[in-house]
């Protein structure tokens, strides 16, 4: 499904700001009367009429009017009007989709006032007519150009202390800049005009929001609070997004804004699977729409959820009325815009399959895509030809896949599942053989990339090579298909930052990023364990591997955290090996990392569904405390990751494994592997990474062991947690190892965390107290005694114990929190976390411990990181096999949770 959908995340972004940019740029109460009533009350009373046509809808008549307006002026010698009225002529060109005339009319436009002298009276009128240059650019997707123009007539209203002007063309100058893909700095422009104090974006939150929500907004403030709640939308602040549209839903008395906010509030409440709370808000916004675009972008995503939820009757019924509005769509970007987005629901609608009688037709969507390529030349709006041409090779591809599925190549088999790969409702109509099918698919594909790489378009440009990568290969140019993948992966890496920043991508990381990187993998690693493979070869494997690993965690914190330079292992421990398991549809691939650079490798067949549901069984069955199932499973990972390499880790005489973990392993318990007579723990160090972005390995004895404490023991007034009764007993057991301070209950409030940090510096950070990684980083967070202290705000505060970055953290211990059960994504957060807060290492649980035995283990560790001068990971080796000589504490779940991510030294 994800391949279907790889352009609709940008779709949507243009086709929601069309609509409002349009909205911003017609006040007709902008126009300074007091400067024009000198104008002949004739022309002026025709002038008011071409709006009144305009405001009807009646745009050839308007345009004729004032046409005849211009030219009367033209006669009069009234070079003001005559320019103020070409700004609007040009708006309504653009709205039939004429865009030379659209040009043409406002390049005079803008002559003939630049062309005056700047006075009270033209300054105006040339600030509008800016905004609205702002405006065409926008409609025929030039952001970059837009956001000029609009910077242009903001300062142009400045010269006039125009605040109202000022205000709606810093919004506009925001819609630009999140069509660019920078949310946060549109965040940031709205802020700035919407909120006195200009709070910064990421402090935006209901409490801090809603004094300035007021009840008497004026529709340009309630214009600019809607396009802050849908990027607050975008960047996941999805609450406070809600309360934003909510509360000015109640104050808007324009139907059309209405429809706007309701569609903006089902977008949010579709994000968080409120399926029904979102069709009854795009069904509502639909009743209040009267604008045919408004209407139609309400029911295409009205359309997008009913394909996800099944709903195929119902969306037959809807697609049938988006088909005829589209047919009286004028020719504009917004009509382009909108058949390549239905040709792109109709694709993920024939993917997810259903009764032959309900599935799309391939001709409709050929039909489609086909028309927009036409429009889009004509009106030369470069970005929709890439996309329709871009979606013409999606549309070849998914036919030829079709017909290599029906055909058993197992060249297809390799990139996709048959089993969901769906057909069209006319399918027995396509007379045409694979290798027509697959080269049409290239052609358009190829076509596609040139435009896009001219015009640099990454967010295109990544998702055609793609595409190209997997019609080569599906070709047999299999050397071809890996250049053309890991050129799709350097243009995903220029897309760092907009794909970190967009809570949008945030939810399709899955299927647009995820799997760029996997297929590159399946690719370049063989399917079995008798086919030679290149140490290049593996190599390159490795690195990709690697990268991945950034993009998740980047991905995860919805930011840049993760951007360090790889180091070598064998510097820093020439007795660690780096094991990668990589999670394949069809197969589990190892690679290792040995001390002399060399790399190792092994394949199991098994499907992914298969495995995860393994790793899982494996942790269920140590955490339910079962007497004897865990071993079973331990040996069968252990036989998976480990027993492949066994010889080769004796001979290069290994003593630590640095399992940089894919998916499901990262919530495994990894030293309760099992070989059938001893786990894993007593045969190595044990140590997780996300990677080799680690901060440089000093070990810890460099600094000393000053550590700070802060836990509690009584139950958190606001949560039904459980007391930790045992965190008095941790708290003496490292009294007597280290020097410490410690907060203990009342006293450990984030205000006295944030005075301590400030004040000294630790090595160590201890944290005795509830806490939570979750697949959510706003939803991941530690237990003070006053309040949750959230993830990124644990980050600031322990980045302020070192503001230089000269002194980091050395080791931050979470001994009693827990990722989520079953939750993959949950354990990024600790690994991103690590990175993010400057701990070079983070000793933290896979599940809620008892902490009884987290006192022993706590003890043991401080002993043997202070009085026998081990290194990290050694010393929780050491800890924990104590536990295992422990009749009470045998059990690995009592000593396995621990897990240590990060430097292991």
């Amino acid at each position: 499904m994800g391949k279907m959908l790889l352009v609709m995340g940008s779709l949507v972004r243009f086709l929601l700001l069309l609509f409002l940019s349009f909205i911003l740029t017609f006040y007709w109460s902008n126009v300074p009367w007091n400067q024009v009533m000198a104008v002949s009350p004739v022309l002026l009373e025709q002038e008011q009429q071409g709006r009144k046509w305009y405001q009807q809808g009646e745009i050839n008549r308007a345009i004729e009017t004032w046409l005849n307006t211009i030219e009367d002026y033209e006669k009069q010698g009234e070079i003001v009007a005559q320019g103020r009225v070409l700004s609007y002529l040009a708006l309504a060109y653009s709205y039939l989709g004429q865009w030379q005339q659209a040009d043409s009319s406002i390049n005079k436009s803008l002559d003939l006032l630049q062309s005056q002298p700047e006075n009270n009276k033209v300054l105006p009128i040339l600030a509008e007519a800016f905004n609205i240059q702002g405006t065409l650019f926008l409609g025929r997707g030039n952001p970059l150009a837009a956001l000029s123009s609009w910077e242009q007539s903001t300062a142009t209203y400045e010269k006039v202390q125009d605040t109202s002007g000022v205000l709606r063309t810093n919004i506009n100058q925001a819609r630009a800049l999140q069509s660019l893909g920078l949310y946060t700095k549109a965040c940031q422009k709205l802020s700035e005009n919407l909120i006195d104090n200009s709070l910064e974006c990421d402090q935006l939150n209901l409490e801090k929001i809603n004094p300035y929500l007021s009840n008497d907004l004026t529709s340009l403030q309630q214009a600019g609070w809607l396009s802050l709640g849908q990027i607050l939308r975008q960047q996941g602040n999805l609450g406070t997004s809600e309360l934003i549209l909510n509360k000015i839903l109640d104050q808007v008395y324009s139907q059309e804004t209405k429809a706007s906010i309701l569609l903006n509030i089902g977008q949010g409440l579709q994000l968080q699977n409120d399926i029904e709370g979102a069709k009854d808000s795009y069904q509502q916004a639909i009743i209040a729409a009267s604008n045919v675009e408004t209407r139609l972008k309400i029911q295409l995503n009205k359309l997008n959820l009913l394909i996800t939820e099944n709903s195929w009757i119902e969306a037959q019924e809807l697609l049938i009325d988006i088909e005829n509005i589209i047919l009286q769509l004028p020719l504009s970007k917004t009509k382009v815009d909108s058949q390549i987005y239905l040709a792109n629901l109709l694709l993920k609608w024939s993917n997810l399959g259903t009764a032959s009688d309900l599935l799309p037709s391939w001709t409709k969507v050929q039909n489609l895509l086909e028309n927009a390529q036409k429009d889009a030349e004509i009106i030369n709006y470069e970005k929709g030809i890439i996309y329709a041409l871009g979606n013409l090779g999606k549309l070849y591809e998914k036919l030829a896949i079709n017909k290599a599925c029906q055909n058993n190549n197992n060249l297809v088999s390799d990139l996709y599942n048959c089993e969901n790969n769906h057909q069209f409702s006319d399918s027995n109509q396509i007379n045409l053989s694979s290798n027509f099918l697959n080269n049409q698919a290239k052609k358009f594909t190829e076509q596609a990339l040139i435009k896009a790489q001219s015009k640099q378009v990454p967010n295109n440009t990544y998702v055609l090579q793609w595409q190209l990568g997997r019609i080569l290969y599906i070709l047999d140019f299999k050397k071809e298909a890996i250049a053309a993948y890991l050129e799709a992966v350097r243009s995903l890496q220029i897309l760092t930052v907009d794909l970190a920043n967009n809570r949008d991508n945030q939810f399709s990381f899955q299927e647009k990023v995820n799997p760029v990187y996997r297929e590159l993998l399946s690719l370049l690693l063989p399917n079995n364990n008798q086919t030679i493979v290149s140490q290049q070869t593996l190599e390159q494997a490795r690195q990709q591997i690697e990268a991945l690993q950034v993009a998740q965690i980047n991905n995860f914190f919805n930011d840049i955290c993760v951007e360090n330079e790889p180091v070598d292992v064998a510097e820093i421990d020439p007795t660690a090996a780096i094991i990668y398991p990589i999670i394949l549809s069809d197969r589990l691939a190892v690679l290792v990392s040995l001390p002399d650079k060399s790399l190792a490798f092994h394949t199991t067949k098994i499907t992914q569904k298969e495995l995860e549901k393994q790793v899982k069984q494996f942790r269920y069955n140590i955490v339910i405390r079962s007497q004897r199932a865990f071993f079973d499973d331990g040996k069968v990972l252990y036989e998976w990751l480990i027993e492949p390499f066994r010889e080769t880790l004796e001979e290069f005489k290994i003593e630590t494994l640095v399992f940089v973990s894919d998916g499901v392993f990262r919530n495994a318990p990894m030293g309760a592997l099992y070989d059938g007579q001893k786990y894993l723990i007593e045969n190595y160090k044990v140590a997780v990474s996300p990677g080799l972005t680690l901060l440089s390995p000093k070990p810890l004895q460099n600094r000393g062991l000053k550590t700070l404490f802060g836990g509690l023991t009584e139950t958190f007034e606001q949560e039904k947690f459980v007391p930790l009764f045992y965190v008095q007993q941790e708290l003496k057991s490292i009294q007597r190892k280290v020097p410490n301070t410690a907060l203990l209950n009342e006293d450990f409030t984030l205000n006295n965390l944030e005075k301590v940090l400030k004040n000294q510096s630790f090595p160590i950070v201890h944290f005795a107290t509830h806490g939570q990684f979750s697949s959510d980083f706003e939803q991941t967070f530690i237990v003070a005694w006053d309040s949750y202290i959230n993830v990124l705000q644990l980050e600031k505060l322990l980045k302020e114990n070192d503001p230089r970055g000269s002194n980091p953290i050395e080791l931050l211990i979470l001994s009693a929190c827990e990722t989520a059960s079953g939750d993959s994504r949950a354990a990024l957060g600790l690994a991103g976390f690590a990175v993010r807060a400057g701990a070079r290492s983070t000793l933290a649980t896979l599940w809620s411990v008892n902490d009884q035995a987290a006192a022993v283990i706590m003890e043991q560790f401080y002993k043997e990181l202070s009085t026998n001068k081990l290194s990290k990971a050694e010393a929780l080796r050491k800890a924990q096999s104590t536990m295992l000589k422990n009749r009470w504490y045998i059990h690995p779940f009592y000593w396995s949770a621990y897990t240590l991510v990060g430097n292991w030294l």
